[in-house]
């Protein structure tokens, strides 16, 4: 089964809507920065590897960067400023991945949408289905679904979203593009 793409692109911006937070605490010199900072990471590195998405291992290699200092044995700087040093070196570089990673996850689900937003507008024209106030929404939007699997015009239209995005992002996509009083 193909994984959501409206799932990861959600997930990962949600921790991206987080992050001017985690700037802000490093330049008010938080105590608990880098605690937060790491908790951020992994969680963002779950993300990723729950999806299959190898960029986890970049987040984990800028995340051990940060955690070397803990380690080193030669006297100088405090292990926690050393620390902080390279996580400021490091946070633009580790919001760039994650944004890298939503980007081709972005275009697909665009170009899928504006797909089914023509399909939307080719059957709305037609008429072949209403929406009345006895229908459920979803089975609404199952047979649109369907009627676009079946037609033969509209079915090679079908695979090519699928080839985008699951069959599950295409029906929230749908269910996003309708407005109901228009199918009346």
């Amino acid at each position: 089964m193909q994984v959501s793409k409206l799932t990861i692109i959600e997930s990962l911006e949600s921790k991206l809507l987080t992050f001017p937070a985690l700037v802000d605490s490093l330049k008010n010199k938080d105590y608990n920065f880098l605690e937060l900072l790491e908790n951020w990471m992994k969680e963002t590195e779950t993300i990723l590897k729950n999806n299959n998405i190898a960029q986890c291992s970049k987040i984990a290699g800028l995340r051990s960067k940060i955690i070397a200092p803990i380690f080193d044995e030669t006297r100088g700087r405090s292990t926690k400023k050393k620390q902080l040093h390279i996580a400021a070196e490091s946070m633009y570089e580790i919001q760039s991945t994650i944004l890298s990673v939503i980007k081709p996850y972005e275009q697909k689900v665009s170009e899928a949408r504006d797909l089914l937003k023509h399909l939307l507008s080719v059957l709305k024209q037609s008429g072949a289905i209403k929406y009345t106030d006895e229908t459920d929404f979803q089975d609404f939007i199952n047979k649109i679904w369907k009627l676009f699997s079946t037609h033969e015009q509209l079915k090679s239209s079908t695979v090519s979203i699928l080839t985008l995005i699951s069959q599950v992002d295409a029906l929230r996509i749908i269910a996003d593009e309708i407005e109901i009083k228009e199918w009346k």
